[in-house]
């Protein structure tokens, strides 16, 4: 499964980042709808979960301001993968990626990535999900 977003899009902390189209879809384990956040899991598996992307502060930022962000499964974050920075100044931007591997047990389950810390822009957002 390969989704993307290349539009420039504001996230608030807490939420998750929506990709609107959907590049590569092979199979039935991971399904994805253009313009949502949800990437569902529909049989039992190891998976390996790839994102990469880009990072600004919005406009009404006040710095340091940390940007946190990091996959979550059913609502849950998964430990042991995340990306971290701490903007200084407005014209900042930060290329990020992370790759966590995870195991779905009960389905159907949901897969999201999740930004904190503060409210951001990104832009050329692109999430690979592989069945292993």
């Amino acid at each position: 499964m390969t989704a993307y977003s290349t539009p420039t899009a504001p996230v608030t902390s807490g939420s998750a980042l929506i990709f609107d189209r959907t590049a590569t879809q092979a199979g039935t384990a991971i399904a994805h709808t253009d313009n949502t956040a949800d990437f569902t899991v529909s049989q039992p598996g190891t998976y390996i979960a790839v994102y990469s992307g880009t990072a600004a502060p919005q406009t009404d930022a006040t710095f340091p301001e940390t940007n946190l962000l990091t996959f979550t499964l059913n609502g849950t974050t998964l430990d042991g993968a995340a990306v971290q920075h701490l903007f200084t100044a407005q014209n900042e931007t930060s290329a990020q990626s992370m790759t966590q591997a995870f195991t779905v047990t009960d389905v159907p389950a949901t897969l999201q990535v999740v930004s904190g810390g503060g409210d951001f822009y990104y832009s050329n957002t692109a999430l690979n999900i592989f069945k292993i």
